[in-house]
């Protein structure tokens, strides 16, 4: 059995083609397939954006320093 990632390697797609097709593989509804894509595919963040989502009422996450500015460390 010829795997996708062979046949893109060998030079073999055609053969892949017909494999497939015997197995009873049709083509993809294309619709669909958008579908998932576009649920699966995320944009990029932009710089500076974490992965973090959002905390409520809009706060950025970043904290800021309160009080006299000297740091006490433990």
């Amino acid at each position: 059995m010829l795997t996708f990632s062979e046949a893109v390697k060998t030079g073999k797609l055609q053969e892949f083609i017909v494999q497939e097709e015997a197995r009873g593989v049709g083509p993809v509804d294309r619709a669909e397939f958008d579908r998932v894509l576009a649920n699966v595919i995320k944009a990029p963040q932009s710089e500076g954006q974490t992965s973090r989502s959002p905390s409520r009422g809009g706060s950025t996450g970043k904290r800021t320093r309160q009080g006299n500015g000297r740091h006490i460390s433990r």
